[in-house]
């Protein structure tokens, strides 16, 4: 991904553009990494989203909506205390590498106006986002360090302000890179432009060299020096050319990277983008929600696997202790075999042979014996055997019935975990993993919210389809919202979310009922891509099941559908 200083430039020069003079009417922090500046200009409600994160630090104005935590951190309420209120400047780039700054005028207490520094540094583990005062100090700071061995610096409240140390060359010095490129002697250039000179990315050294017709050369020459100098100095000042075209590489069909242009240098498809701001957001916003999904549900996986692999080494448990009571049948009719041949044994024989008259030829069978035992002991000794065997395969068969219900129940809410994203969402499954037995309570989690999550709706042909997110929301659709008439789709012999066809008395066309059985598909655990069975009947048909876990039905009146997952985003209705 090109997220280097040439490409953050041109996205600093497009934020500027639109939100120097605005006023920044609310701040919030909806991730321990992350500050939203809510802007209003000109009559339009603007949100820059700054997040720090090592995996994904990204600065863009956002179109997303984000839960606040309740209780604000103290990083976000000192910047509401001095920046909320204030009229951005401008906002620039600082030390030629990628550093924004934000400059801000806002009031202090005694209504006298004072000029703040917000400063992102979007630089992978060393991300960071800083408040810094008209003197170059530090006032608060979201990520704390005496001093960093790494960066060479102390960032602390009241230290002054320094950029990172630069080793490199920056790619702003036209000077400085001449003098490079012509006492260079080697055969890499595009090796040597990555180790020597700051500011750039592969994708875009490849370019550069690309676009100057230098890409094959070992040493360039004096022509091509000046041209190479020429399209850094365009790329510097992309903004203002009709070169400027911010787009979007394709990979997997999903936004992958974020292109000041479609680079001619690589054979990636390219998709445009209205702004750099947005393709930022397609691109970078996407990995961050999958990554910030994957934080807030990690303890729910964790304690979902371990309770997964607890039940499955019970299970096999109890298998093994079922194998050993096989043999009841056998000890019974040895107890039997023996008490009606007592008068053939002698206590202290090791073994005795009789006639076993439940066969039908009557064959000769060796009864070993404990030569400690009388011969009726010994006779009892079996039936004692076959009496515990007995009482085990009761208990056990009861045991492995139960067990496997659980396990049922369990595997059922993996697929809630993976969709849940919200705190409301994630809260549900909480409850539910915590009702199964797999999750401790917890004090520290937040017990005050009482926002209940939605499922998602669907609008297709004058029908409503709604998807249930977790055990929880599928037991309220299809027991309380659904009534009798309407169509329940659930995929085959797999676990997924129920789907409910609201018919409102009328009949289902068949396109209706195959996109519901597609929905159905997506949101279970199928293999896309994969053709899928899908049940549909008549809600009226379904019954709970015995074991009384929410989301667990059963029914045997059905008709299948066989379908292709399809998430079908084009229906699904906003919330």
């Amino acid at each position: 991904m090109p997220n280097d200083f040439i490409t953050l430039n041109a996205l600093c020069k497009e934020l500027n553009d639109k939100l120097s003079g605005g006023k920044i009417d609310k701040i919030s922090m909806p991730e321990s990494d992350e500050i939203n500046l809510h802007v209003r200009k000109g009559g339009e409600n603007l949100t820059v989203a700054i997040s720090a994160n090592a995996q994904n630090p990204r600065l863009h104005l956002s179109t997303s909506k984000k839960t606040n935590p309740l209780t604000a951190p103290a990083f976000c309420m000192r910047l509401r205390k001095c920046l909320a209120g204030g009229v951005i400047n401008k906002i620039t780039m600082l030390g030629d590498d990628r550093i924004f700054c934000f400059t801000v005028t806002s009031r202090n207490e005694l209504r006298d106006e004072v000029v703040y520094s917000l400063i992102a540094e979007t630089m992978g583990r060393y991300s960071n986002i800083l408040l810094v005062d008209s003197d170059g100090k530090i006032k608060d700071t979201l990520k704390q360090a005496s001093y960093d061995s790494a960066t060479k610096r102390c960032l602390l409240p009241s230290v002054r302000y320094e950029l990172p140390p630069r080793n490199k060359i920056p790619c702003t010095d036209k000077a400085a890179l001449k003098s490079a490129f012509l006492n260079y002697n080697g055969s890499d250039l595009t090796g040597f432009i990555m180790s020597a000179v700051s500011g750039f990315s592969v994708s875009t050294v490849k370019e550069l060299l690309y676009i100057s017709d230098t890409d094959n050369c070992s040493k360039p020459s004096d022509a091509q020096i000046d041209a190479i100098l020429k399209n850094l100095d365009t790329l510097l000042n992309i903004n203002d050319t009709d070169v400027y075209s911010p787009c979007c590489s394709i990979s997997d069909g999903v936004e992958d990277d974020y292109y000041i242009f479609p680079y001619k240098s690589s054979s990636y498809t390219f998709t445009s983008a209205s702004t750099l701001s947005d393709a930022v957001e397609k691109c970078i916003g996407k990995k961050d929600e999958k990554y910030r999904r994957n934080e807030h549900t990690k303890h729910l996986r964790k304690a979902h696997a371990a309770a997964v692999t607890k039940l499955r080494k019970r299970l096999e448990k109890c298998h093994g202790r079922l194998s050993e009571a096989s043999g009841l049948e056998k000890n019974k009719r040895y107890g039997e075999l023996l008490t009606a041949n007592l008068y053939k044994i002698n206590r202290g024989d090791k073994c005795v042979t009789v006639q076993d008259y439940y066969e039908e030829d009557a064959p000769d069978v060796v009864i070993p014996l404990d030569e400690r035992l009388t011969p009726g002991q010994n006779a009892q000794q079996y039936f004692k055997k076959y009496s515990k065997q007995k009482r085990t395969l009761e208990v056990v068969t009861k045991q492995i019935e139960e067990t496997s219900q659980e396990l049922e129940y369990l595997l059922s809410i993996a697929p809630s975990i993976e969709v849940c994203s919200t705190d409301d969402e994630i809260a549900e499954v909480e409850s539910e993993l915590i009702a199964a037995g797999a999750l401790k309570p917890s004090g520290r989690r937040n017990k005050t919210r009482t926002k209940t999550a939605q499922p998602y709706f669907y609008e297709t042909d004058g029908f409503t389809i709604a998807v249930g997110k977790n055990n929880l929301q599928n037991d309220k659709l299809t027991f309380k919202l659904a009534n009798g008439g309407d169509l329940w789709v659930h995929a085959k012999d797999v676990h997924g979310s129920h789907t409910i066809v609201f018919t409102e008395g009328r009949e289902i066309p068949d396109s209706v009922i195959q996109t519901a059985c597609e929905i159905a598909c997506f949101y279970s655990q199928a293999q896309p891509g994969t053709k899928t069975v899908c049940d549909y009947t008549q809600r009226r048909n379904l019954r709970r099941h015995p074991c009384g876990k929410p989301g667990m039905v059963l029914y045997t009146v059905y008709n299948s559908a066989t379908v292709t997952a399809n998430e079908h985003k084009e229906l699904l209705q906003k919330d």
